[in-house]
């Protein structure tokens, strides 16, 4: 009620104002209109009117302070407003989290339990995915064990298949009706720009002796029996270049143009410089005539003397049929020397010492071949001087 009450006061306050003004103006122009006017009368309107000015300001006062008062009212109602839709808001809020809640009640069992099944199957599948990856690394380990050992034996294939074609290959077999010895085939190498190779091959010259028999046989061929890897011989024939009888060494070369597939690569003068006793060599000949045979061992001696000739004396295990056959690093497979010779014991049943062999070394052979005007390059490398040797040998034969 009081909202409507206030503004009919002050529209009531307002019309009293107006009205007694109205009255004090007409009694004032009545006044102003008569003859004469008494100063009293005058005195008591004008204080009258000034009363009447007071109550008017007052008016007006009360009125500004009402019209305040009326938009703070307003202002109040319009908070109260928004009060009032925020209170529905939140209970509507309130309503919606008790029926969640109460949802939540009701489902929270089987979330729990649905939650559970899922950690047991996860759980379940983890170990089977750990027995898995257990049962995968030992197959992984299996076969890296079994490729190894794979690995192991083709490597060593391959190493077999590279030490015969390195070691056994190059040595042939050199035999006359009632001898028999070893020689070592060198690399081939093309003779010109034809499509003709020449293969050269180095022997001690007792073996190349015997099989002659006479010195008036020299020029005719030396049979030369090779061994091919797959088990099959080859035969072909070799005649005398050169040879020296206090180094008992032969330089032969083969009749035929055709490439041989296996021959020594020789060792350089600074590696056999280098060569040590304890240095391990494998013995390559065919002993008694029968296929090549190699056997390992050592130098012995690098400075055996026997009748004026120094030679290296190795404990790789030799026979009868060796000589002429190759000394080679054990290591690099080059060739370091020819064999020549084997301590027998005894002197009316001589008793071969198989470890106590003699060989030639190939420095002592690159210094023949120079000394015999068989090198033409002399400040090359002994790679080099013996491949020119050898070639000037041919070209001379």
């Amino acid at each position: 009620m009081k909202r409507y009450l206030l503004p009919a006061g002050l529209a009531l306050a307002g019309w009293f104002g107006v009205h007694e003004t109205r009255n004090l103006r007409e009694e004032l122009d009545s006044l102003a209109s008569a003859p004469r006017a008494d100063p009293a009368e005058v005195a008591a309107l004008e204080k009258k009117l000034g009363e009447v000015g007071h109550e008017l300001d007052d008016a007006k006062g009360r009125i500004e302070r009402d019209q305040a008062k009326v938009e703070l009212a307003r202002r109040v109602l319009a908070l109260e407003a928004r009060v009032f839709d925020a209170d529905c808001r939140i209970d509507d809020q309130v309503t919606r989290l008790s029926t969640w809640e109460s949802q939540w009640t009701d489902l929270e069992p089987s979330i729990d339990s649905r939650l559970t099944e899922l950690k047991v199957g996860l759980e379940e599948r983890w170990r089977s995915l750990d027995e898995i990856a257990t049962r995968t690394a030992r197959v992984a380990d299996e076969d890296r064990e079994r490729l190894e050992r794979i690995d192991d034996r083709m490597i060593a294939e391959r190493d077999r298949a590279r030490m015969w074609d390195e070691l056994v290959g190059p040595v042939v077999q050199l035999a006359g009706d009632t001898t028999v010895g070893s020689g070592v085939l060198l690399e081939s190498r093309r003779a010109g720009d034809d499509d003709e190779w020449r293969t050269h091959l180095m022997t001690a010259w007792h073996v190349v002796r015997d099989i002659y028999g006479t010195p008036d046989r020299t020029d005719e061929p030396v049979p030369v029996k090779m061994y091919l890897r797959n088990g099959e011989t080859r035969h072909e024939t070799a005649h005398l270049i050169a040879h020296d009888a206090g180094l008992d060494v032969a330089l032969l070369v083969l009749d035929t143009h055709e490439r041989v597939p296996c021959g020594a690569r020789l060792a350089t003068r600074q590696r056999l410089a280098d060569v040590r006793i304890f240095d391990g060599v494998y013995a390559v000949g065919c002993p008694l005539g029968n296929d090549p045979i190699p056997t390992r061992g050592e130098i012995a001696a690098t400075e055996h003397v026997v009748e004026g000739t120094t030679y290296w004396m190795v404990s790789a295990p030799t026979y009868i049929g060796n000589s002429g056959g190759g000394i080679f690093d054990s290591d690099t497979h080059e060739l370091l020397a020819i064999f020549s010779k084997i301590y027998t014991h005894g002197s009316l049943r001589s008793t071969i010492v198989p470890h106590m062999g003699l060989a030639t070394p190939l420095i002592a052979v690159y210094d023949w071949l120079e000394n015999e005007g068989l090198a033409d390059a002399p400040t090359a490398t002994s790679a080099d001087r013996v491949e020119s040797s050898l070639k000037t040998a041919s070209a001379k034969h």
